[in-house]
């Protein structure tokens, strides 16, 4: 019932409500990418069970038919051949190749879950970007109010002849300045939520209702302690895939010094000969114990083993370099997370402020002691404080959905808290 109701909304481009939990669940449905890397995941998967076939013998059945010509007088045989074919002892070479495909596939498995936390940032992203648009439209929506206002006053008071045609024409600047940015911030929000659209698998044109409340819960949030947030960010799946990537490195180089070792194998097979020159059938069985070495073949072997020696070391100085990246990555959001929050209190006061002026500005224009240049400053100044509020409640949204995509976590509030 409900897929049928969402299908509805959908042909019919109607609204509906959609919180962020709601849209990070439609994202990890519905996302292509991450459809892409669960199919690459699964061929991985399937790629490591392959390798249990080297542990068991292989059957094979061959039969050929030959007919020869230019030969007095013409004749044709005939073969059939049933074979058993196990190769006993390979120096632990097919063990090797299971543990390092089994490595691989854990290393799939953390990157995938790598492109989750991907997917989950990219949706927090644009949906605190679309909150935000929102509330922006909304107070340029209230500003062509009070500038609607503000120049109604000015005409009237043009009229009357007790302001000159300036101020008349300062308030209509205003207007017409402050019906441009509301098409701006209309678009934007518009673009906005396409955006969340097109990743949670729905029309770009669905009108998509979003919650802004989630802007302002942020302020409530504590920041965690550093150390904690450090701790919690090396059990990130990536630091997993990373290793799991240096060990199986480490088990190629093993597998390049075995390849120097001989291999023993067992084989036994049932044949059956007819040919018209013998005119009759040949039956025999053959059984074979046999030792494979390979002595010389220049040095491509011993390339191979210091090929793999330096892939080991090159696994295990990406695994350094991550480390450092996320580590500095770490410490910069941790900084601009609480200079974030900062600037919150600065803008809260900023607005109160701008607010107390703008109706002081108002009321000396209504009583004739302020002039509109005044008004016209304190309306502006009003709405940069709108949006310059609005403005820090994203920086602290979209640092902490950076920062908790850095950690690897759902919420910051994961960690230990101080």
């Amino acid at each position: 019932m409900a897929r049928i109701l969402v299908i509805f909304f959908m042909i019919f481009n109607l609204s509906f409500a959609l919180d962020l939990e709601q849209a990070v669940k439609l994202a990890l449905k519905n996302h292509p990418f991450l459809k892409q890397k669960f199919s690459e995941l699964r061929s991985k998967r399937f790629d490591y069970f392959t390798t249990y076939g080297n542990f068991i013998p292989t059957l094979s059945f061959d039969y050929t038919y030959s007919k020869y010509r230019d030969t007095e007088p013409d004749y044709f045989s005939r073969n059939y051949s049933f074979s058993f074919y196990w190769t006993i002892y390979n120096s632990g070479q097919n063990i090797l190749l299971n543990r390092i495909k089994e490595k691989l596939l854990k290393s799939s498995q953390n990157d995938y879950s790598e492109t989750v936390l991907d997917i989950k940032f990219q949706i927090k992203k644009a949906y605190y970007t679309a909150c935000a648009n929102r509330e922006i439209l909304r107070f340029r929506k209230i500003q062509l109010k009070a500038a609607e206002k503000n120049f109604q006053m000015a005409e009237k008071k043009l009229k009357l002849g007790l302001v000159k045609r300036s101020d008349y024409l300062q308030a209509k600047v205003r207007l017409e300045n402050v019906r441009y940015m509301l098409f701006q911030a209309e678009n934007e929000y518009k673009k906005s939520i396409a955006h969340i659209n097109s990743l949670i698998g729905y029309p770009l044109d669905t009108q998509t209702e979003i919650d802004t409340s989630i802007l302002t819960q942020v302020e409530k949030e504590k920041i965690p302690d550093f150390r904690s947030i450090k701790k919690t960010a090396f059990h990130r799946p990536i630091f997993r895939q990373y290793t799991y990537d240096l060990e199986a490195s480490k088990l190629r180089s093993i597998q390049s010094i075995l390849s120097f070792t001989p291999s023993i194998y067992i084989s036994y097979s049932i044949n059956r000969d007819y040919s018209t020159i013998y005119g009759n059938s040949q039956n025999y069985n053959i059984f074979r114990i046999g030792l494979s070495w390979t002595i010389f073949e220049g040095l491509k072997r011993y390339y191979y083993y210091l090929s793999s020696k330096e892939d080991e070391r090159f696994y295990r100085y990406r695994l350094k370099e991550l480390k450092r990246q996320i580590l500095l990555n770490l410490y910069s959001l941790y900084l601009d997370l609480k200079t974030s929050y900062k600037n919150l209190e600065v803008s809260k006061t900023l607005l109160k402020e701008a607010e107390h002026n703008y109706k002081q500005a108002l009321g000396e224009y209504r009583v004739g002691k302020g002039d509109i240049i005044s008004l016209v400053t304190a309306e502006s100044s009003l709405a940069n404080a709108h949006e310059t509020y609005v403005q820090s409640l994203l920086n602290i949204a979209l640092t902490k959905a950076i920062l908790e995509r850095e950690m690897g976590v759902e919420k910051l509030t994961e960690g230990e808290v101080k």
